[in-house]
């Protein structure tokens, strides 16, 4: 068993309180809290406030090469922060470009079945969870039915000469998502590390004295992690690639001006075992739907005469998931405070497994069968691996 310990969401020591932090610093009030170690006053200062979410840079990967392929990062303060609950990316760059939390947001992971449509849609890409196509968004409308008043509209109804900036990878740039929440912003592409610290470069040394905020985001290195495994070969060129460039950026511009955060969604664990929901029959026959979100935050939907069935098949898993009924899930406000978006009552079900160790549990469609080969490394845990990210702050 994997001994990483627990950690649960401190939505006071989070990434959604860092947002709050840097909106408080454009005047935008919030309902949540910043976060005490950084100052709004010197925030109010800067030029430019740049965002940069390196997807997967959990704070086990900055300690393993902040004094390695990464010592450009690692030479700046750095304090760890939690990601939000489930530490996925559906929910928490919605958290993140949102300054709200998954109860409030409703996007509470990749998979997430539309009673609407009557079907499993992951939800960032909007694609059918069976065949992973991209959907006509007029016909399966999902982000009409989640999310919140995007982090750049807050800054633009403050102040319309604030300069908004969404720089987001090109292969994603084009979706409705980005689409969506990007409306208050301007938005740049990037292919890789390079062409990302190029366009931070060009907004920064413009010569116009308008204030700039600036998100920046890379799917990686969480896009190799998954594959690859956390600690592969692929990762650690990419960080060092990122190094480079930033050592770079860092030299031509004025951080007198510019206060740069580095910081991640998530990070990740190297998955040991994958169980199948399909495979367990006792358990199978007790379930309505198949299970989802993801492979490590479970919601079972149970026919009602079968709850002792599933009690007693789920115990077996008890000392790789922790496991809670609706009522407790709730209770223990894993997902924040705040006023619970309507859709949260469908994605919830009568009883939830998170995974506290390197296991993971996922549902099979019959017509696709297993993957070929499962994702070496996984998140939406709740094991220190994937909750704690590091918050690096630079010319702060």
């Amino acid at each position: 068993m994997h001994s990483s310990k627990l950690v649960f969401p401190d939505y006071n020591n989070s990434i959604v309180n860092l947002v709050s932090s840097i909106l408080k610093g454009y005047g935008v009030n919030t309902a949540l809290n910043g976060l005490e170690q950084l100052d709004t006053d010197k925030l109010k200062t800067k030029k430019n406030i740049i965002l940069l979410i390196l997807d997967g840079f959990g704070l086990n990967l900055f300690k393993k090469y902040s004094n390695t392929v990464c010592k450009t990062i690692g030479k700046f303060d750095y304090f760890p922060i939690t990601s939000v609950f489930p530490s996925t990316t559906s929910a928490a760059i919605t958290s993140l470009l949102t300054c709200s939390t998954p109860i409030e947001h409703g996007v509470i992971g990749w998979t997430l079945y539309f009673k609407e449509f009557a079907k499993n849609i992951d939800f960032l890409p909007n694609w059918d969870s069976i065949t992973t196509t991209t959907q006509d968004p007029n016909k399966y409308n999902v982000y009409d039915y989640l999310g919140k008043e995007s982090i750049f509209k807050k800054i633009r109804d403050v102040n319309k000469d604030i300069g908004n900036y969404h720089i987001a990878p090109k292969s994603i740039a084009n979706s409705t998502n980005t689409h969506k929440i990007s409306e208050f912003a301007s938005l740049r592409t990037h292919k890789n590390a390079k062409q990302l610290f190029k366009q931070l470069y060009k907004i920064c040394k413009r010569p116009k004295k308008r204030k700039n905020f600036i998100y920046a985001y890379s799917s990686c290195p969480d896009k190799y992690e998954h594959k690859e495994g956390v600690y592969s070969e692929k990762v650690k060129n990419y960080l060092e690639e990122i190094d480079k460039y930033l050592n770079k950026f860092l030299k031509k511009i004025d951080l007198k001006k510019t206060a740069l955060f580095i910081t991640a969604d998530h990070g990740l664990i190297d998955i040991n075992h994958y169980h199948y929901v399909n495979e367990d029959k006792v358990l199978f026959d007790s379930l309505i739907l198949p299970t989802f979100p993801e492979p490590r935050f479970i919601s079972f939907f149970i026919k009602s005469h079968k709850i002792d069935q599933f009690k007693r098949s789920i115990s077996k898993y008890k000392d790789d998931f922790l496991i809670m009924d609706r009522d407790e899930f709730f209770e223990r406000k894993l997902l924040g405070e705040g006023t619970p978006h309507r859709k949260i009552d469908d994605f919830v079900g009568n009883y939830i497994a998170i995974a506290k160790s390197d296991k993971a549990l996922k549902s099979i469609y019959q017509q696709n069968g297993k993957w070929k080969k499962e994702f070496k490394a996984h998140h939406a845990g709740l094991t220190s691996d994937e909750m704690l990210v590091p918050l690096i702050k630079i010319g702060l």
